[in-house]
């Protein structure tokens, strides 16, 4: 059994995906905290650790457009695919959204 399922929506993919991407950059920020740590360890550095986790997130962060460019991409094809299906939306009177909604922005009367 798969630790997460795929979500059945373009939405839910594209939510699954810069997660997923979010999630990938803080764990190569982590792995190069703690290499920034082991070096100043092992070398009896004197850095404070807020200067190791400014090191890690500037060092790791350029790195990560290159590491992880193919999830990058595919955020950008979900992102275009989410575009797509508003755009269709908004020509089709079928697919829009409830009246029920555009009646709520436009009764305002309950703001004072």
């Amino acid at each position: 059994m798969p630790l997460f399922r795929k979500p059945a929506t373009i939405k839910g993919l594209l939510v699954f995906h810069v997660l997923a991407y979010n999630g990938a950059r803080l764990l190569l920020v982590c792995a190069t905290a703690g290499i920034v740590l082991a070096v100043r360890a092992a070398a009896d550095l004197a850095i404070p650790l807020p200067a190791v986790l400014f090191i890690a997130l500037a060092a790791s962060l350029p790195f990560s457009a290159f590491a992880f460019r193919k999830l990058r991409r595919t955020i950008n094809a979900d992102i275009d695919a989410v575009d797509r299906t508003r755009a269709e939306a908004r020509k089709s009177p079928a697919l829009r959204p409830s009246a029920r909604c555009s009646s709520r922005r436009g009764n305002q009367s309950h703001v004072k």
